[in-house]
């Protein structure tokens, strides 16, 4: 079963171009269920910087996005959020079956959308706040 499991991981990280990381270790943190809901299903994955694999969650971003916003001292409304997660999403997923991104990918969309969509101080505040995370 555990070989299985470690050809099925290997096959999704190739098909996602991700190399380099350590398969036994994301067999190792992951439960069985998530690993097959992963390999099999529609929902996208975040490397983190640690190598684990988590599920996409755009929650964690909106709070992201908001939180910069309070530090910018400006207000973002739900809707122009809701737009720019879409913009985010679709630029990470976008086309070949992508299910699987770095999490330094997600930052520097976000950076990117936040820019290009006239939120620069939220953009400048979320870049501050990432790079204390490293």
């Amino acid at each position: 079963m555990t070989e299985n499991l470690l050809n099925l991981v290997e096959d999704f990280l190739k098909k996602n171009n991700m190399e380099g990381l350590d398969i036994g270790k994301i067999v190792k943190n992951l439960p069985v269920d998530e690993i097959m809901s992963m390999v099999t299903g529609d929902d996208e994955y975040v490397v983190k910087r640690s190598g684990n694999l988590e599920k996409y969650k755009e929650d964690k971003i909106s709070r992201s996005i908001k939180n910069a916003a309070d530090r910018a001292g400006m207000q973002i409304n739900s809707s122009d959020i809701g737009i720019i997660l879409k913009d985010v999403s679709d630029k990470l997923f976008s086309g070949d079956d992508k299910k699987l991104t770095q999490t330094t990918d997600v930052r520097d969309i976000i950076l990117d959308v936040l820019a290009n969509s006239g939120y620069s101080k939220i953009r400048d505040a979320y870049e501050t706040y990432a790079k204390n995370q490293n």
